[in-house]
C-alpha cells in the first residue's frame, strides 16, 4: 500500500451521494508493485470514498484478486474515470447504487430485434431431354431456405465464444418477441451490441422500387429486337443544343458527360416508338426493405385438372371414375427484385424477370386435357451497382406470338369443299419485347422528402 501516492483535490464543497463524487485523482504505480486490483479498489472506494464493495457473482471477487494492479500514471482522473479503467478495463461490470459499489463478471442483457418470423424457401427445377433419346434426362434442381433467426442464432453464439476464456451460455431468442437475451461477460456483451446495433440499422432501411413495364411490338425492320445501338443523348439544354462526341473519355469517370444526366421517359418512349408500337403494361412502385425480396406480377392464373386415378373395375364388376385434383399455373410477367443498400447509400438490385406465355393457346380450349398446357418461358438474371434515383432498363427478353386470319366470300367460305375455292388462311407472326425501367428510392425518415422525389 506504501507504493500507492494518492493526492485528493477536493473539487467542489457540496457532496452528492458519495465523498468521492466530486473529487479528482492523481495516481501514480510502479512496476511489480505486487499490488492486486482488490487491493487498489479497497484503499480507493472503501478508505478515501466511504463506498462498500459488493460482489455479484465470485467470478468477479476471484478475478480481482487474481489480477495484478500494472503501471499507472494519471492526473485528475475523477472516480468514474478510474473505475473504467480498473474494472470495465478488466473486462468486469461496475455500478454505483447508493454507498455501494457493485461489482459483477456476468450479466444478462436483452437485445430489441425487429424482424417479421417467418422463413423463406424457394426451388426450381430446370430439365432437358435430346429428341433423339427422350430418357435422356439431364435435371438440375435448385433450392433455397432462409431462416433470419437460426442464422441469427448461429451467428450470436459465434461472435461471443470465438476470443474469451469464459463460455457463453447459447443465447435465448424468442422469435415471436423479437427479444434476444444474452448472458455474458463485459467485453461479450459489447460485441454483441455492436453486432445488433449494425444489424438493426441495416435491417431497418427501406427503399421504394418504381418499375414501368412497356412492351414494343416490333416492326418488320425489327425483327431481331430492339436496335440500342439508334438510342441518342441530347446534351446541354433545348435552347442551347450541345454536340459532343461520344469517346471513350466522355462515356466513362467522374467528368463523364452521362455523370449528372437525368433520365427522361418521354425520352425513351420516344426512341422506342421508333421501333415498333409501344403500350404501358404496368408502372408499380413498391416498397421493402433492406435485403427482402419485392415481386411484381402482371398475367393470369390458368386452373387445370390433373388426373390422380384412372377409371377402374372394382371387384363387383362396378365401373369407378377417374379422379382429378385441381392444379393452376401463372402465365405473364414475373420480376423479383432483391435491394441491398449499402451504408454510403449505393444500391445492389438482384432482378429476376420472366415471362410467360402460351406455345398454343387451343390447348385450353380441349376439355379432356389432362396435362397443364404448354408455355414456353423466357428469364433474365442480373446484379447491377447503381446510385439512389438512378434508372436501369432492362431489354432482350423477345416473345413470338403466332396467329391466323382467314379471309373470305361470306356465305360461300362456310360451305364444305368449296369453301377452299373462296376463302383463305394466313399465318401472322407478331415479335414483342419487353422493356423494364427500374428506378429504386432510399427512404431516409430523417430527411423530409416528397411524394414526386420518391417516383411518384
Amino acid at each position: 500500500m506504501k507504493k500507492i501516492i494518492f493526492l485528493l483535490l477536493v473539487f467542489s464543497s457540496i457532496l452528492f451521494g458519495h465523498k468521492c463524487e466530486n473529487k479528482l485523482f492523481n495516481c501514480e504505480v510502479g512496476n511489480n508493485s505486487n499490488i492486486t486490483l482488490h487491493s487498489f479498489l479497497e484503499s480507493l472506494v472503501v478508505d478515501n470514498c466511504g463506498l462498500n464493495i459488493v460482489y455479484k457473482d465470485d467470478l468477479a471477487k476471484k478475478r480481482l484478486n487474481n489480477l495484478m494492479l500494472s503501471k499507472i500514471s494519471v492526473k485528475d482522473y475523477t472516480l468514474k474515470q478510474f473505475l473504467d479503467l480498473i474494472i470495465s478495463g478488466n473486462n468486469l461490470f461496475y455500478n454505483i447504487d447508493g454507498n455501494k459499489l457493485e461489482i459483477s463478471y456476468i450479466q444478462t442483457k436483452t437485445f430489441n430485434i425487429d424482424y417479421i418470423p417467418s422463413t423463406r424457401t424457394g426451388a426450381s427445377t430446370f430439365k432437358a431431354s435430346s429428341s433423339e433419346n427422350t430418357g435422356d434426362i439431364n435435371s438440375v434442381d435448385s433450392k433455397y431456405e432462409f431462416n433470419f433467426w437460426d442464422t441469427l442464432s448461429g451467428n450470436l453464439n459465434n461472435i461471443l465464444n470465438t476470443v474469451d476464456t469464459y463460455k457463453a451460455a447459447i443465447p435465448i431468442i424468442d422469435k415471436n418477441a423479437g427479444l434476444v437475451t444474452v448472458t455474458a461477460t463485459k467485453r461479450q456483451l459489447d460485441r454483441i451490441q455492436k453486432y445488433i446495433d449494425r444489424l438493426n440499422n441495416r435491417l431497418h432501411k427501406q427503399i421504394i422500387i418504381d418499375v414501368k413495364i412497356y412492351s414494343v411490338d416490333l416492326a418488320k425492320s425489327n425483327q431481331t429486337g430492339i436496335n440500342w445501338s439508334n438510342l441518342s443523348f441530347s446534351i446541354g439544354s433545348s435552347t442551347t443544343p450541345a454536340s459532343t462526341p461520344i469517346t471513350t473519355s466522355n462515356i466513362v469517370g467522374s467528368q463523364s458527360i452521362f455523370s449528372n444526366a437525368v433520365f427522361n421517359v418521354s425520352g425513351l418512349l420516344n426512341f422506342l416508338a421508333t421501333q415498333g408500337n409501344v403500350n404501358s403494361i404496368s408502372n408499380p412502385k413498391i416498397a421493402t426493405i433492406n435485403n427482402q425480396k419485392a415481386i411484381i406480377s402482371v398475367g393470369d392464373t390458368i386452373n387445370y385438372r390433373v388426373m390422380t386415378k384412372g377409371p377402374s373395375i372394382d371387384a363387383n364388376g362396378n365401373q369407378i371414375p377417374a379422379t382429378y385434383s385441381s392444379e393452376s399455373k401463372f402465365v405473364g410477367i414475373l420480376l423479383d427484385i432483391t435491394p441491398e443498400i449499402s451504408n454510403n447509400g449505393t444500391i445492389m438490385l438482384r432482378i429476376n424477370p420472366t415471362i410467360s406465355s402460351f406455345r398454343d393457346e387451343t390447348q385450353l380450349a380441349d376439355p379432356n386435357r389432362d396435362l397443364a398446357p404448354d408455355t414456353t418461358d423466357n428469364k433474365l438474371s442480373t446484379v447491377v451497382r447503381i446510385k439512389d434515383g438512378q434508372t436501369l432498363i432492362l431489354g432482350g427478353l423477345i416473345t413470338n406470338k403466332n396467329s391466323f386470319s382467314e379471309n373470305g366470300v361470306p356465305v360461300l367460305k362456310e360451305i364444305p369443299v368449296i369453301k377452299y375455292l373462296f376463302s383463305s388462311k394466313t399465318q401472322i407472326s407478331q415479335k414483342r419485347e419487353l422493356v423494364f425501367v427500374v428506378t429504386p428510392h432510399i427512404i431516409d425518415l430523417s430527411k423530409k422528402r416528397t411524394i414526386k422525389d420518391l417516383g411518384f
